[in-house]
């Protein structure tokens, strides 16, 4: 299909100026093209036009009842792949010609033939013979196959129309919700550059939405679905900010914010923004925020170094000399009596040859064995080797960004102003682990717990629900820190900072949780407490105590733990 007749169907709400929007749009017009292609080659119906090929290319017999037994299994072959399919006729014309008296057959042919002559003698039209029982049923095998090819090839593009369709349109609902979702996120990156732009606390919201298009499985509605959920998971956000929304939603010291239902399906980015400004322009909030999930600690590293040594070393080293006789290394030429070879003694033996043997005694030419020995000397030298060894050294690392574990009370004294800064801290933090690529999760507690993973795609969502939630209920912390231990097992929350934030109205005498806690800081987890409007007394369970005063804004250290504990 066309890009032109494709982009026809769609919204693009001008988003294919984009050069980077285009051109993923263009990619994903060929991906379609190539999944479908793809489908269309594994057409479920290769087994039954194999059969058929196979039946199409077994030459009719010439025997009555060979072509009989071939039309009985092609029709039982039709059957097995379409038992919904009638062959009755095919049966009935068979019996029928089977059943054909010959003789009646020979008269009613002529008969016929001489009625057609008559009729066709002025047309000047030549008559056929008539068919004999072989022909018949060769024309019916006939048939029978080319109806079989008939009722296959509408099956064939049904099914690659009802394929090509399917996935077609899965291609068109994804990309309009993917443009939709552009539009959406060029809209909130506008509006509030500092929250959902490039630099923004959320990320750059555009290239997330640029990143969420995923063309897999096309014609897969299950599929589909998550698709389109984790698409509009990203841009979930009402952008309506109006005065009104602002004046209803923040009243101070009342009943807390929002209808208190949870069940609003848009995130509003007057609540969001509200929250954020407030928490932004707060320095002290701000400082508890730089403190989660940062940590300064000494580490080892290995490290190789190339040295120089001057290595000595001794050899033995052999050499031969002829000072020493020992063993027969050659022959030579001379007048050595000693080693002489036998043959020349043979010449004394001869009177004649005798003076011959003198000749060549005076002139050193007799053939003796030629011997040598062998001599050792210690040898030994130095010299540099250049290697490599592994050493040790300490470093700091500062600014470690780890998990985040938040645990928010939402009993029914947090109502008010400790509500509000619990959700703006609460808000601040989420929105700087998305940022930062830290994992975070939030702990609502009350009289029961309720767990939301922020760092997931609909992260976003769950916050929501959170900031729009009424608070309500009593208060039991254990259950909290229970649930945050039990996160800490996670891989992606090991050494993770647990914050959490409370008007300080709890007594915390849980031994077990408290031993927990301790084997948990040893692993270099850590445990932080912030108490809003409320001051119930020294916590010294945790690393830190802060008392925070909504009215002057202040924040008190009342207890710190020492670093050697």
């Amino acid at each position: 299909m066309e890009s032109e007749q494709i982009i026809s169907q769609l919204q693009t709400h001008n988003l294919l100026d984009d050069p980077d929007i285009k051109k993923q749009f263009d990619d994903a017009l060929q991906n379609e093209n190539n999944q479908i292609q793809i489908a269309l080659e594994n057409s479920p119906f290769k087994d039954e036009d194999l059969a058929l090929f196979e039946r199409t290319i077994t030459k009719t017999a010439k025997n009555i009842d060979q072509i009989a037994t071939q039309i009985n299994e092609d029709t039982s072959k039709f059957n097995y792949y379409n038992p919904n399919q009638k062959t009755d006729f095919i049966h009935k014309q068979l019996n029928e010609i089977l059943a054909e008296n010959e003789a009646t057959d020979n008269i009613i042919n002529i008969k016929n033939n001489i009625k057609n002559n008559i009729k066709n003698n002025t047309n000047n039209k030549t008559i056929n013979a008539p068919k004999s029982k072989q022909e018949n049923l060769t024309i019916l095998r006939n048939f029978a196959l080319n109806k079989w090819q008939e009722i296959l090839t509408a099956k064939n593009n049904k099914w690659k129309n009802d394929t090509q369709n399917a996935m077609h349109q899965d291609f068109l609902k994804r990309m309009q919700a993917w443009f939709d979702s552009l539009k959406k996120a060029k809209e909130l990156s506008n509006k509030n550059d500092e929250l959902f732009g490039k630099d923004g606390l959320f990320g750059d919201l555009m290239q997330m939405a640029k990143d969420s298009l995923d063309l897999q499985h096309l014609g897969d509605l299950k599929y589909q679905k998550s698709v389109l959920e984790d698409i509009q998971n990203i841009t979930d956000i009402d952008i309506n900010d109006d005065d009104n929304n602002k004046q209803n939603n923040f009243i101070l010291g009342g009943k807390g914010i929002g209808s208190g239902n949870g069940n609003q399906k848009k995130i509003n980015i007057a609540t969001i923004n509200h929250y954020f400004q407030m928490i932004k322009n707060n320095k002290v909030l701000m400082d508890i925020c730089d403190i989660l999930g940062k940590s300064k600690q000494e580490e080892t590293e290995t490290y190789k170094e190339k040295i120089t040594e001057l290595v000595s070393y001794s050899y033995t080293q052999t050499m031969p000399t002829k000072r020493y006789k020992e063993e027969i290394s050659g022959v030579k030429l001379g007048n050595d009596l000693e080693n002489l070879l036998p043959q020349e003694f043979a010449l004394l033996n001869d009177p004649d040859l005798e003076i011959f043997f003198d000749l060549k005694f005076v002139e050193n030419r007799l053939f003796c064995f030629e011997k040598h020995g062998y001599i050792s000397y210690a040898q030994e030298k130095w010299r540099e080797i250049e290697k490599e060894i592994e050493k040790e050294r300490s470093k700091e690392v500062d600014e470690q960004k780890g998990p985040i574990i938040i645990c928010v009370d939402t009993s029914g004294s947090m109502n008010g102003q400790p509500e509000i800064v619990a959700k703006a801290l609460t808000l601040m933090l989420a929105a700087r682990a998305r940022k930062e690529k830290r994992a975070c999760f939030l702990i609502n507690f009350s009289s029961s717990v309720d767990t939301m993973d922020l760092s997931n795609s609909k992260g976003i969502t769950l916050l929501n629900k959170f900031l729009e939630m009424s608070f309500g209920g009593g208060t039991d912390v254990c259950i909290a820190l229970k649930e945050g231990l039990k996160q800490m097992e996670q891989n992606n929350y090991k050494k993770s900072d647990l914050i959490a934030i409370s008007d300080g109205g709890f007594v915390m005498n849980n031994i077990e949780i408290q031993n927990k806690i301790k084997q948990k800081r040893k692993e270099e987890n850590k445990f932080y407490l912030l108490d809003v409007d409320g001051n119930f007394g020294v916590k010294d369970l945790f690393d830190k105590h802060w008392v925070y005063n909504s009215n002057s804004k202040s924040l008190k250290v009342l207890y710190e733990m020492k670093k050697n504990v």
